[in-house]
């Protein structure tokens, strides 16, 4: 063989190397993007249910989870719950100084004040 032969032949075992690190880099690229897609999924899957929590404790069930509840204890039906708040509003307080208030400072006269 011809040293153009074996140069050339190194150069294709070369490319066909390159493309197959190539290919298997795509390979491992797509398989990390479904991957971090799944748990991604499951992270706000998780905070979906922490924050549904969260709101039920604080107003108590929605509407259509009362209706849902109500159909699984197959109780006479009774009128649809609204979205109110679990606890009664407090009055506002009207403000009321803590202290007297001070008397106005004096202001002084700038006019004796002058520098030249």
């Amino acid at each position: 063989m011809g040293v153009l032969t074996v140069t050339m032949t190194g150069l294709r075992d070369a490319i066909v190397s390159s493309r197959q690190a190539r290919v298997a880099l795509l390979g491992d690229l797509v398989r990390q993007t479904d991957e971090r897609r799944n748990r991604v999924s499951t992270l706000c899957a998780g905070f979906a249910r922490d924050r549904a929590g969260a709101h039920r404790a604080w107003f108590g069930p929605l509407l259509f989870e009362a209706r849902t509840a109500e159909r699984h204890q197959q109780a006479p039906k009774a009128e649809p719950r609204t979205h109110k708040p679990a606890h009664k509003p407090v009055a506002a307080r009207t403000a009321e100084p803590s202290m007297a208030p001070l008397p106005r400072a004096k202001k002084r006269s700038s006019k004796g004040l002058k520098k030249h």
